[in-house]
């Protein structure tokens, strides 16, 4: 059976869907998965041997002008993929149902109450509830499971292999001389795409100086968030990373010992490559994020909605930087 799976964005969404493929495929062995992503994530999906193939696709290009042509080179690159028996949009949004749509005929969704954009349902062929208040990689595997007839349950997913594979190039051969033999390595992800998800600088240097008998290593993105890392460099013992590709974001956290973060992409790889992790959440709740043992949520103690995020919620600035390094400490030993 041919499946197509719908799932643009963002980050985290993406990887935290990612989880359920391992079990599909365990289930049934024959299915054939096709994934469609926005371009610039299609490196968190690569050399993932349970996916037969990867469509990358541009249609954040819409979000500021529109053009016909281009909006048909976005449909040929869905025509192009094939005709599949299923379709799952996973998304929920009017956007991923739309292309959905063009990519097959029998597609599968959450209902109006369960999807992000409530009209994007009508556009499904069958429809499921999934409560928002799940942690997200169960919400995200129900959908999957119930389209496919296959059991993916919470312990199933708190026992699953590692499924984020990169390929080992020369940039990854270049980052590995920052890591040592001899200290425990910490990632620290310092920032957000939201403010309301990013710890400040001068917090996150203070609980560098907490931490500073270990190799701290920091990772960002933009420029914008470069010059906030070099506040937390220059305040502390912590080393910033050079900016990296997707393929060599990989291989970084599957080098270290923890990974500090907020609630952002980054900071989710480390529960998908079974590598411990302290995630910090103020404006989002944790159930953003699937808590094991080694994968630990610390919140701001503010009253969160599971499904509406207020984007203007600062309360992960109260975190205080001795709880979280009492608490990386833990992990670490």
């Amino acid at each position: 059976m041919r499946v197509a799976i719908v799932r643009l964005t963002a980050m985290g969404d993406i990887i935290h869907t990612l989880a359920a493929l391992q079990f599909v495929k365990k289930a049934k062995p024959d299915t054939e998965i096709t994934w469609f992503v926005e371009e610039k994530f299609a490196g968190i999906l690569q050399h993932n041997p349970d996916i037969a193939k990867v469509v990358p696709v541009n249609l954040h290009r819409f979000k500021n002008s529109f053009s016909l042509p281009a909006l048909k080179e976005e449909f040929a690159k869905v025509k192009e993929a094939g005709e599949f028996d299923m379709v799952i949009d996973v998304q929920g949004l009017i956007k991923s149902a739309f292309l959905a749509r063009i990519a097959g005929k029998n597609v599968i969704g959450l209902d109006y109450a369960s999807a992000k954009e409530g009209v994007a349902s009508f556009m499904y062929s069958r429809r499921f509830a999934v409560d928002c208040a799940q942690t997200a990689p169960y919400r995200f595997a129900s959908l999957i499971s119930k389209a496919l007839e296959t059991e993916i349950s919470k312990e199933m997913l708190l026992h699953k292999d590692p499924y984020l594979y990169f390929k080992k190039d020369s940039e990854c051969e270049e980052l590995s001389g920052w890591f040592s033999n001899m200290k425990k390595n910490i990632l620290i992800v310092t920032a957000a795409s939201n403010e309301s998800k990013t710890y400040p600088p001068e917090k996150f240097a203070e609980v560098a100086k907490r931490l500073e008998s270990n190799n701290i290593l920091l990772i960002a993105g933009n420029d914008k968030e470069r010059e906030s890392a070099k506040k937390i460099e220059r305040s502390s013992g912590a080393k910033l990373l050079p900016s990296m590709s997707l393929n060599a974001l990989k291989y970084v956290v599957s080098r270290c010992d923890l990974l500090i973060g907020g609630d952002t992409g980054p900071s989710h790889m480390a529960w998908a490559m079974n590598r411990p992790s302290l995630l910090l959440f103020g404006s989002t709740p944790r159930s953003m994020m699937m808590e094991t043992p080694i994968n630990i949520a610390v919140t701001s103690g503010a009253k969160v909605h599971p499904c509406r995020f207020d984007k203007k919620d600062r309360s992960i600035r109260s975190i205080e930087p001795a709880k979280v390094a009492s608490q990386a400490l833990g992990l670490l030993s």
